[in-house]
């Protein structure tokens, strides 16, 4: 595997992926009330989540748009400020 931008760009979005499905998986909802649509709203984000960096290492996905990189890592960053909340709701 040689080391190129288009590898790169290829890795962060694995990483950045992996990242958020952390912070999804992560969410402690303490007093608020359980909530079955948004479950199954974050359950599928996951699962579309975590298919990128298995599909990456696993040699399966061959590119990933500098554009596509930018818009997970701002998801990312959207699901660290609402802690993992898929509502979007501190």
């Amino acid at each position: 595997m040689t080391i190129d931008l288009a590898n790169i760009w290829l890795q962060a979005n694995a990483v950045i992926a992996t990242l958020i499905v952390i912070v999804i998986a992560s969410y402690q909802r303490r007093n608020s009330r359980h909530k079955p649509f948004y479950s199954f709203i974050a359950w599928l984000a996951m699962i579309a989540l975590i298919s990128i960096p298995i599909r990456v290492w696993v040699g399966n996905y061959d590119i990933a748009d500098r554009s596509e990189v930018i818009v997970n890592f701002i998801l990312l960053l959207v699901m660290l400020n609402s802690r993992g909340n898929i509502t979007g709701r501190r």
